[in-house]
């Protein structure tokens, strides 16, 4: 009986990373990303993806060790190669439209930090401005895409700081289903729901037109400048070919996000969790911004992480992203931190260091990276999220005439 209902799990599981993640058409190719670890749900999402009529789909399962193999013992003149296939690769999933699904789940959550940290960079900045292409194409909707999860043994033990078991990694899964809705008759139905609710949230704040945003709580008093007119995005994307459909980039998505100006942030933001940057873990980080850009920063443990980080690329000081997240959050609820951005993004309110998102601003899709930058719109080969928001910061929007709207109180949204 247990097994009919796990088996039950993780056929709605598949079905809703393709029905409403990346939102599989007919004759559409998939490329999926995962470690090997979890196999037997990969060959799981081939065979519904190939059931709802993928026209091919592509696995890549590579073990974290062939990484380490390479930062370890490669010639240091290589690591900064990226191979011309790969490229064409990129080029490929561009022009055919595929979707990319991307499934979080480290055998070895640990192993970055454990990685020699210059020629670990030197292989990430060049994977980074290799794979921009493709960045640029899902942020434009033009690939469909989705980041979603899997337990693995070492993951749940860091989440609840044990040791591993097979009834701690059933733990984290027990819990991701509740997260997900996935004991609902409908998971897919259900997420389409929630992406309407995020989209009525997402209106509301967009018909403020807010000039900027407040956070003021324990070390933090920061405010973010907005791009007049810019939008805010929440649920699920419009793709680039028929607006009328649209695709769930994070399951799960708790957010309402836009792109700030990045030339307008000021003050200082303590970041309430840890955050993975360049695979590394940082903890208690604060940072501090002038006329957008970070000026002054640190961190209880991992600043040289943050070093590495800023001194890959010039505009990873400014923000590219600004998402309000609020305490009816099921991952807040929680109570935990899952040391995945992706589950622990949507339990608090962030920011992004990096890249900024050209769809909320009219007309940013066509603009070259130059008329990006001179909207306001960040430019940049990274985009890593820090967790600024919960119960004790408050969230206050003012609109042009210097007009106070509280957003978020005690941790709830107020609008």
């Amino acid at each position: 009986m247990q097994e009919e209902i796990e088996n039950t799990r993780k056929f709605k599981y598949a079905r809703l990373l393709l029905e409403v993640g990346v939102n599989l058409q007919s004759g559409q190719k998939l490329i999926i990303t995962a470690e090997p670890y979890h196999w037997d749900f990969l060959n799981l999402v081939a065979e519904e993806a190939y059931k709802m009529g993928a026209s091919y789909v592509l696995v890549e399962a590579n073990h974290p060790k062939l990484l380490k193999a390479r930062v370890d013992h490669g010639a240091e003149d290589d690591l900064y190669d990226v191979l011309s296939w790969i490229e064409k690769k990129h080029q490929t999933v561009i022009d055919e439209g595929w979707a990319r699904l991307n499934l979080f789940g480290p055998t070895d959550p640990d192993l970055m930090g454990l990685l020699d940290s210059k020629r670990l960079g030197i292989i990430q900045k060049t994977q980074s401005k290799s794979a921009k292409p493709v960045s640029d194409a899902c942020g434009t909707g033009q690939v469909t895409w989705c980041v979603a999860a899997l337990p693995t043994l070492d993951w749940a033990a860091k989440v609840y700081d044990l040791e591993p078991s097979a009834e701690i990694e059933r733990r984290l899964w027990l819990a991701m289903v509740k997260i997900l809705n996935l004991d609902v008759a409908d998971p897919s139905a259900h997420w389409r729901e929630k992406e309407q609710v995020l989209k009525q949230r997402c209106q509301k704040l967009s018909d403020l037109n807010l000039a900027e945003v407040r956070f003021r709580g324990p070390g933090t008093e920061l405010t973010v400048k907005c791009i007049s007119g810019a939008r805010w995005i929440g649920g699920g994307v419009p793709t680039a070919i028929d607006p009328e459909q649209s695709f769930i980039p994070n399951i799960p998505t708790e957010e309402c996000f836009t792109t700030p100006d990045r030339a307008g942030t000021n003050g200082r933001m303590q970041v309430v969790r840890p955050v993975t940057v360049l695979g590394k873990s940082v903890s208690g980080a604060w940072l501090e911004f002038e006329e957008g850009k970070v000026v002054n920063y640190g961190a209880k443990s991992g600043k040289p992480v943050l070093d590495d980080y800023f001194a890959m690329c010039p505009n990873a000081s400014y923000l590219g992203e600004l998402a309000l997240v609020d305490g009816s959050s099921p991952i807040f609820q929680n109570g935990h931190v899952f040391h995945c951005i992706l589950y622990d993004e949507n339990a608090s309110c962030h920011v992004a260091l990096g890249s900024g998102y050209p769809m909320p601003v009219d007309g940013a899709l066509s603009m070259s990276d130059e008329e990006k930058i001179a909207s306001g719109i960040n430019v940049s080969n990274l985009h890593t999220d820090f967790m600024i928001g919960g119960p004790e910061v408050d969230v206050t929007g003012y609109d042009g005439e210097g007009k106070e709207i509280p957003l978020i109180r005690q941790g709830d949204f107020v609008i």
